[in-house]
């Protein structure tokens, strides 16, 4: 009796095994369904169907937007042999030829794209050599993904860069890219770039494991993970790429699932019915939540497949990367309306300096010293013209109200750096650019047209990356983003809160109240 109880129970046992271990085998199964459509939904999102979409969004989107936010949709589609990336290379180094990238983090995210596709530019040997070690953690996260891709450099090795990344990690077991608290964020990305040395490095397999600990106890119920208090799918899809980096399936380990909620649960509670991405649950489509997403999909596709990480490019090619070339003083500089007035300038005086020597010859005037004198002053004049910065009035700070026909009403805008008050000479010690103004707005004006006429009204230099809904701004009153630290930049708010959308895309409404602040930390603890 007693052996049958016991048979019974073994019995009953096994029923619940299988009973549970079905929908898990289930999960799996949507999970990889889910990382396979969602490619396919973003770019329906973006407009492009059909048989060869991913090289219409390649060809069209992404070569748009090539150095203003296609980089991690590159590093994610890099890894289909099928798609050609010629168009976009030219376009991204058209972008770094005519655009000064002063992170050098993101010089090496360039390099990294660059090696992604196969190109063998000077650049990526150039930012390799420059750039590794540059900006703390993230310069040595993206300069490790080099190296790890075979490129090499004299100063900095992959076993160099792998051992500093070790020392940068805390004793929560954490990374940071400043300070003394551990950041999700950072953590997963030093992972990533940690990951192929996880199975052969006994120092890295300990390091990792520690990293992996942090990161679960910081996993929400939810399955999502957050960054600085916010909840959110970006730092969800960063973890997703680190485990997936490590092969280690988030779906059915159980150190990530948290009451019954995996990290595609975290993922997929902030995917809208277009297909794209929110930043915060119930919020509008966010580019960087979505390609973020994107770039995670392929990962976890990659693991599922037995594939090495994402980050790990066959198309890489280091035997044939050219070297740096000194460069070229004499190149064509982009034509501008100030150079076209010099010329002018220039040519009237070089004109007139050979009438005076007409003259001169004509009345007889024919001491060598005469003819010398006129071509010193000459040359003088022509310097001092090249050196002269021309710009148009009607184009550049004309002091004047921008013209507004169908005016719908008024928002006031204020430019803040209290952050970094009078730290530099050229920073307002009391911290105000620009004081709170009102400006009168028409229907689908954007928070970026408000701030560039203010730039004009009212002098204020401002540099930006992109256009229209993509346009981010670096840099305002010649104060740029990691200026004051690897975090620094400017980030805006209307009406007391930060929207998930760049500044091009906000369309303002009457009484709205728009701050840009010169951030530290990404605005913690300010």
């Amino acid at each position: 009796m007693k052996k049958n109880k016991i048979l019974s129970l073994a019995s009953i046992c096994l029923v619940f095994v299988f009973l549970f271990s079905i929908p898990c085998l289930a999960d799996t199964n949507t999970s990889r369904a889910e990382a396979a459509d969602i490619p396919q939904d973003i770019l329906a999102s973006q407009g492009v169907f059909g048989k060869n979409a991913f090289q219409s969004f390649v060809d069209g989107f992404l070569t748009e937007n090539a150095g203003i936010g296609a980089e991690f949709y590159i590093l994610a589609l890099a890894h289909d042999e099928t798609l050609d990336f010629s168009s976009y290379e030219e376009a991204l180094l058209t972008y770094l030829k005519n655009n000064k990238v002063s992170s050098a983090s993101s010089r090496l995210k360039y390099a990294l794209c660059l090696s992604a596709i196969g190109s063998t530019d000077s650049y990526i040997l150039q930012t390799i050599e420059d750039s590794i070690g540059k900006q703390g953690l993230m310069s040595f996260i993206f300069g490790l993904h080099l190296l790890n891709n075979g490129y090499q450099n004299g100063e900095w090795t992959a076993s160099i860069v792998k051992e500093k990344l070790l020392s940068l990690q805390h004793k929560d077991g954490g990374f940071s890219v400043s300070g003394e608290y551990s950041d999700v964020d950072a953590t997963a990305m030093t992972v990533q770039a940690l990951a192929p040395y996880y199975k052969k490095d006994a120092d890295v397999a300990i390091s990792v494991e520690n990293a992996l600990a942090f990161l679960s106890a910081r996993q929400s119920e939810n399955g999502d993970f957050s960054s600085y208090g916010v909840p959110n799918p970006e730092s969800t899809a960063q973890v997703m790429i680190a485990l997936s980096a490590l092969g280690i399936d988030s779906e059915t380990d159980g150190r990530f699932i948290k009451n019954g909620n995996t990290l595609w649960d975290g993922i997929l509670k902030y995917r809208l019915p277009s297909g794209d991405f929110c930043h915060t649950e119930g919020g509008d489509a966010n580019e960087v939540a979505t390609v973020q997403v994107f770039l995670a999909a392929t990962a976890y596709l990659h693991m599922q497949n037995g594939e090495d990480s994402v980050y790990l490019f066959d198309r890489a090619n280091p035997e044939n990367a050219e070297l740096p070339q000194e460069k070229d003083n004499t190149a064509e500089q982009p034509e501008t309306k100030g150079l076209n007035i010099k010329a002018i300038i220039c040519l009237a005086v070089v004109l007139t300096g050979g009438i005076v020597c007409l003259v001169l010859f004509i009345c007889k005037k024919r001491n060598p010293k005469n003819f010398l004198a006129v071509l010193i002053v000459t040359a003088l004049i022509v310097c001092a013209v090249l050196m002269i910065d021309f710009q148009s009035v009607d184009d550049y700070y004309n002091g004047a109200d921008a013209v507004k026909e169908n005016p719908i009403g008024t928002v006031t805008m204020e430019i803040r750096c209290d952050t970094v008050a009078g730290r530099e000479k050229h920073i307002p010690e009391n911290g105000v650019i620009l004081t709170e103004t009102s400006f009168v707005i028409e229907e689908g004006d954007t928070v970026y047209q408000i701030l560039t006429e203010a730039a004009k009204k009212y002098q204020i230099q401002i540099e930006n990356n992109g256009t229209a809904k993509m346009a981010y701004i670096s840099g305002i009153a010649y104060l740029y983003e990691f200026d004051f630290g690897d975090l620094s930049g400017w980030q805006y708010s209307v009406n007391g809160e930060r929207p998930s959308v760049s500044a091009g895309a906000y369309v303002l409404k009457d009484g709205d109240t728009v701050v840009w602040e010169y951030t530290l930390d990404l605005g913690k603890g300010e």
